[in-house]
């Protein structure tokens, strides 16, 4: 297959914050988490096993995904990079819950102003009572 191809320390940042990203749009953080910490100490013999199994099938697909697919199997099969994946997944999940308390900060602010009357924001048929 490829043997040859090397992964450089950017391709492997690249890939995991793909990844990370990935897992995070589609709401898995936790459960993915979990399941990486679990098969994390057998990371080197699923890589192995990824090659051997897989790739034969990788060429169906083509090159790009066959290339891919070697690289993956690359950086996944060291401890470090599998650990790196799993910092970068809950970054994204903690970047995320400070945002949502900003905002959550932010309405309630919002409340406050409303109540104490600084501002008159009534929406609907409620911008006519004089209340």
């Amino acid at each position: 297959m490829y043997w040859d191809t090397e992964v450089t320390t950017e391709d492997e940042e690249e890939i995991i914050m793909k990844m990370a990203h990935k897992i995070h749009n589609y709401g898995f953080d936790i459960a993915a988490v979990f399941m990486i910490e679990s098969f994390k100490p057998l990371s080197y013999v699923g890589a192995q096993m990824g090659r051997f199994f897989l790739s034969p099938f990788l060429p169906i697909f083509g090159e790009n995904i066959e290339i891919g697919g070697e690289k993956l199997f690359q950086i996944f099969e060291k401890r470090e990079n599998v650990e790196k994946l799993i910092k970068a997944v809950e970054d994204l999940n903690q970047q995320e819950k400070d945002q949502e308390k900003i905002e959550k900060d932010k309405k309630l602010e919002e409340k406050v102003k409303i109540k104490k009357g600084k501002t008159s924001e009534k929406k609907g048929w409620r911008r006519f009572l004089p209340y």
